[in-house]
């Protein structure tokens, strides 16, 4: 029993190990790899077109999945937004989610559901695209704040509407693209 407590505590410790924080950027490398050969495994020349456009429809729905989880599930969920609240007041840390929460929740919520109504191919190329769309916002939101802008404007502008929005918790939800919150009027610059 203490075995499982402890394996509990360390998957849901917000703080995590430097190996366990990095995981992503290796899990889902593979998992865009191995999603593009499902798509495309029984694909015909004449489908590319189409896999590659739903692989960009995964990609923008990322964008929304980020914007809506960061405003309504992390920031008013209870459990979820103590442990969001983690990141917030210790934003230097290495603090994420675990990587068997995301893989599952992109299965779960996901491939699974869309396979169900059209198909593995689709569902996989959707996937691919949803996928890249995490794997950025993993990238850019521990670039912006671990690493400088390196005199990149793209870069000084992220991490300043990050910034604000670490200071403001109602203001500039998204992380990689501040469509949503132009969109919403959560936008604050």
């Amino acid at each position: 029993m203490a075995t499982l407590r402890g394996a509990f505590k360390y998957l849901f410790n917000p703080a995590m190990t430097r190996s366990m924080f990095f995981l992503d950027f290796y899990i889902y490398p593979a998992l865009i790899i191995l999603s593009l050969v499902l798509a495309f495994h029984t694909a015909q020349e004449s489908d590319v077109p189409e896999l590659l456009g739903l692989a960009l429809l995964g990609y923008a729905i990322w964008t929304f999945v980020e914007y809506v989880v960061h405003r309504f599930i992390l920031h008013h969920v209870a459990g979820l937004s103590e442990l969001h609240k983690v990141h917030h007041d210790a934003s230097g840390e290495l603090v994420g989610t675990p990587p068997i929460f995301s893989v599952s929740a992109f299965y779960f919520l996901g491939y699974w559901p869309i396979a169900e109504i059209w198909g593995r191919s689709t569902a996989a190329a959707i996937l691919t695209g949803l996928l890249t769309g995490y794997l950025s916002y993993v990238f850019v939101h521990y670039a912006l704040h671990h690493m400088g802008s390196h005199g990149f404007r793209v870069v000084k502008r992220l991490k300043r509407r990050h910034a604000l929005h670490h200071q403001s918790q109602d203001i500039n939800f998204g992380v990689t693209t501040d469509i949503w919150d132009r969109v919403f009027g959560t936008i604050a610059k």
